[in-house]
């Protein structure tokens, strides 16, 4: 999956930033102290600095129809338009009163900022030349050119000069800069350098909203670098209680003689995966898992799986393709029963910052070591898959998601009996219920249709499987959590003999490391 940055948006952010910036220079425009008791000019201004807004527009409508020229009308108009939020129709008039005479130096910030709000990066660039030429409050336009070439994610290290110099210019500014220099540097990736300035601004001013602001960084910073340690692993352990360990059939008649059928286990699972990071843009995942369950009476299914999976990944702007490889040994009762070796493809593709499109073709080889009862039951063969999903991503840290996949395969085997077409529907979702507390469920309905008529019955054979899931996770220290879980399985085969229901009921503990 293509790598993600947790990343708080820092557009909103600003804008409290951006009025303390202005806010001095909006006050020191020298034409409005010219401004007589009782004209229509200092009225309009009265109804601004009141946040009249609406009147305000109206009268400096009016005001700038009557005196075309007055850059002093033009720039309170393009401010009133700006305040009120119509950023487009702002631009023509603060563009005015930059250009007409007198001059409205003022304008000049205001016309910057409202380009940058329109992302009309390039035009914005454009004046804070002409602001760097005229030697236009330094200070504030250095720190506007850092916030424009961070929107343009292009020169973050020009950026931050930006900043410095704003910064030495005008100390009432370092605390802005600094945190715009650490968005800088999380622009970089270098996360290292960012947290860092963001907790020097929590340490100088820790009830200040940069400070609240930075706390959420540092956070971020901390589950990205989490997520990109190259060792990630964890180990589990639970009790379930299964109704039916054996698929014992729904129809008592078809299972005369069987006197156990539910049974306690204990169940150990443990992975580990470590990531080579070959370059940025190529990485190696290889990894280990293993599961082993123990039946407290019905010694005869006990399971243990060894999986190792490799994995190279390349990684893209807003997608991440891969080409899983992996080998899996199970074994029933200390002997081997299963061996698979699969290879394929899985491409995750983003859109936007909270939706995500994943596509995926697998071919599984399964060798069952077992000897099967005739000819047409053996079910060792290939199996070919396609599945196509799609991810909704939400929460504070977008730590919830929604899934919904469709899957398609095909299970041609040795034996005619277990031949088949398959597809499959599956909803998944995790839900944050409060701090430390997910919900994760569940919902999977599969459809096999068996190609030819069963030999051991004389019928033909259609399976629908319904899966229902839930699980409870709550972390009650860091990284280890106590989990809670149940499922549900019911085989509406049309064969009595595969038609079964069971329920599982486990709690449990996990470890992350």
């Amino acid at each position: 999956m293509a790598q993600k940055y947790s990343r708080v948006s820092f557009c909103g952010k600003t804008a409290f930033l951006l009025s303390t910036v202005l806010f001095s220079v909006i006050l020191c425009c020298p034409d409005v102290a010219g401004a007589e008791e009782g004209n229509p000019l200092e009225k309009a201004q009265s109804a601004y600095q009141h946040e009249n807004f609406e009147e305000a527009l109206v009268l400096f409508k009016d005001l700038r129809a009557q005196n075309p020229q007055s850059s002093e009308i033009a720039y309170y108009l393009g401010l009133t338009y700006k305040r009120l939020q119509d950023y487009l129709a702002a631009k023509p008039h603060l563009e005015a009163a930059a250009t007409l005479r007198p001059v409205v130096n003022a304008a000049l910030l205001e016309l910057i900022d409202v380009l940058y709000q329109c992302d009309q990066v390039e035009e914005a660039k454009k004046w804070i030349q002409a602001a760097e030429k005229g030697a236009v409050t330094p200070a504030q336009t250095a720190f506007f050119k850092g916030l424009v070439l961070l929107k343009e994610n292009k020169e973050p290290k020009a950026a931050i000069d930006s900043f410095e110099q704003a910064q030495k210019l005008d100390t009432s500014l370092a605390q802005s800069a600094k945190y715009q220099i650490g968005q800088a540097y999380m622009q970089m990736k270098d996360f290292k350098e960012a947290k860092d300035i963001f907790r020097d601004i929590i340490i100088q001013d820790p009830a200040s909203d940069l400070a609240s602001y930075s706390n959420e960084y540092v956070d971020a910073i901390t589950r990205t670098e989490e997520a990109q340690k190259p060792f990630r692993g964890s180990a589990g352990h639970s009790f379930q209680y299964d109704t039916n360990v054996i698929s014992k059939p729904n129809d008592a008649a078809l299972s005369e003689g069987v006197t156990e059928d539910d049974d306690l286990r204990q169940v150990v699972t443990a992975q580990g995966e470590y990531t080579f990071k070959l370059n940025p843009s190529f990485h190696v995942k290889a990894g280990y898992s293993f599961y082993d369950s123990k039946q407290n009476d019905i010694g005869f299914f006990d399971t243990i799986s060894h999986d190792i999976p490799v994995q190279p990944v390349f990684y893209f702007d807003k997608a991440a393709v891969s080409f899983p490889i992996h080998y899996n040994l199970v074994g029933v009762n200390e002997k081997n029963y299963l061996e698979t070796m699969g290879y394929g493809n899985l491409t995750n593709i983003m859109f936007g910052k909270n939706q995500m499109a994943q596509l995926q073709f697998q071919y599984n080889d399964k060798n069952y070591q077992w000897a099967a009862s005739s000819e047409d039951e053996r079910k060792s063969g290939g199996e070919t898959l396609g599945s196509a999903g799609w991810y909704t991503f939400f929460g504070k840290n977008q730590e919830g998601f929604v899934n919904l996949r469709y899957t398609l395969n095909r299970e041609e085997t040795n034996g005619r009996n277990w031949t088949y077409w398959g597809h499959r529907a599956t909803f998944s979702s995790v839900v944050p219920v409060v701090s430390k507390l997910k919900w994760s469920f569940v919902g999977d309905y599969s459809r096999q249709n068996f190609d030819k008529r069963n030999t051991s019955y004389d019928k033909n054979r259609h399976d629908d499987v319904f899966t229902v899931a839930n699980l409870l996770s709550y972390e009650f220290m860091k990284n280890v959590e106590l989990q809670a879980q149940h499922t549900f399985v019911y085989d509406a085969a049309s064969i009595g003999t595969y038609k079964y229901s069971k329920n599982i009921f486990g709690v449990g503990i996990k470890c992350r490391f």
